[in-house]
């Protein structure tokens, strides 16, 4: 099943450093000594902004490597760029601009750090700091989905006071966070034999040919789990409702309307599967009939008789087997870790992943979720404001914890 949780051992890996103009640069010089700390190899680039707030004698003195940051290094032979994109093990920028995320983002290439970037195979991991509006900007938050779909990491702001004198989300990552998130990236595909089931967006109970009932889901949940768990070596299936993403990139993938159809979907080939996430958010009611026709706007009112729809869940926790991984979410604007716990256990659940919906810039249609994660056992841990592609590594990671546990 891959290798064992333990820390990625970064001694003698070779790690660049890239270095962006802003305030937070400064950080940079700490975060080239953890990682030297670690027994790394550390070659810091630097874009020319960069060189405004720190001097490349410091980082050559602490990395003790020549810091790059000239495109057309006379002195060198080789190609540098191509170089350093062929030779590094993982790249980190660190701090890293809306200006630079952006012309990242939009293959521009017009320094030595963009060059290495668009040329490298090597996994890079992006640290922004910026001004709190800046970061909230649509087209920041766009383009750094751009780059998560092609497989870059991002460390998340914290949130404080800035160094602009705004208050918010934007301050670079404490350098202790990053290094852990570093040193927790799989260094091999660590779920391979894993066969997921995943299940996203919303379903629709049509009261009409025209009219239905449902719910804002946009599938973004569901596709960053498949994104990431195919990443580290999984085979997904995607059974998914109505989603506003772009789906097409995932061959194995079916649409469903109903509870019903789903139900009837998620069923045909379950026991094939060893984990099932069942993301998606299914309606509770639908309607007891179905008009052929659409309903004309007759009268000043309307009775309409509804039904409880299958609980699809419940079934699955009832059927899996012993070595089945069940995952649920749930979606809650009061009481959620009492309601999580309670789904853990009337539905047979090994994880719930409760989204407290209530509050601002999370649940349905957004990048991020206000997550707490209750286990089969009632332990609670609370990820806070998390963004659904780091939500999403947090639930690849315990389904390799809970498959070795399940092996002993």
């Amino acid at each position: 099943m891959g290798k064992t949780n333990k820390d990625l051992n970064l001694k003698d890996k070779k790690i660049l450093v890239g270095v962006t103009g802003g305030i937070s640069a400064y950080k940079a010089c700490e975060m080239v000594r953890l990682l030297m700390k670690e027994g790394a190899n550390v070659t810091v680039v630097m874009t020319q902004n960069a060189e405004r707030f720190v001097s490349k004698m410091t980082f050559q003195h602490l990395s003790g490597n020549k810091v790059l940051s000239n495109m057309y290094d006379e002195s060198k032979s080789e190609i540098s760029h191509i170089r350093l994109a062929d030779t590094s093990d993982l790249i980190l920028v660190c701090p890293a601009t809306a200006n630079f995320i952006s012309k990242y983002a939009n293959g521009i290439a017009d320094n030595l750090l963009l060059n290495i970037l668009l040329a490298t195979k090597a996994g890079v991991t992006i640290c922004p700091a910026m001004n709190v509006n800046m970061y909230d900007n649509p087209l920041i938050q766009e383009n750094i989905k751009k780059l998560i779909a092609i497989g870059v990491e991002f460390v998340e702001p914290d949130s404080g006071e800035l160094a602009c004198g705004w208050e918010g989300k934007g301050r670079l990552a404490d350098l202790n966070k990053i290094l852990e998130f570093i040193k927790k990236k799989p260094s091999s595909q660590d779920l391979i034999g894993e066969n997921i089931l995943i299940t996203c967006g919303a379903t629709r109970e049509f009261l009409d040919p025209v009219r239905f009932i449902s719910n804002p889901s946009s599938g973004k949940m569901g596709l960053s789990l498949a994104k990431v768990l195919e990443a580290r070596g999984a085979k997904t299936k995607i059974i998914y409702g109505h989603i506003d993403e772009d789906i097409s990139n995932y061959k194995n993938a079916i649409k469903c309307e109903s509870v019903d159809d789903m139900e009837k979907e998620v069923f045909k080939k379950f026991n094939e599967f060893t984990v099932i996430i069942k993301a998606a958010a299914v309606g509770d009611y639908k309607f007891k009939n179905l008009e052929k026709n659409k309903i004309k706007k007759n009268e000043k009112s309307i009775n309409l008789q509804m039904e409880k729809t299958n609980d699809i869940l419940a079934r699955i926790g009832k059927e899996k087997r012993r070595n089945q991984i069940l995952i649920g979410f749930s979606a809650e604007t009061e009481n959620t870790i009492k309601n999580a716990k309670k789904k853990v256990m009337n539905k047979n659940l090994d994880l719930i992943v409760a989204n407290d919906i209530s509050i601002p810039n999370s649940g349905f249609g957004k990048d991020n979720n206000f997550t707490y994660i209750v286990g089969k056992n009632e332990e609670v841990e609370e990820l806070g404001l998390i963004s659904k592609q780091n939500l999403a590594i947090k639930i690849g990671d315990y389904i390799k914890k809970t498959r070795m546990e399940l092996s002993l």
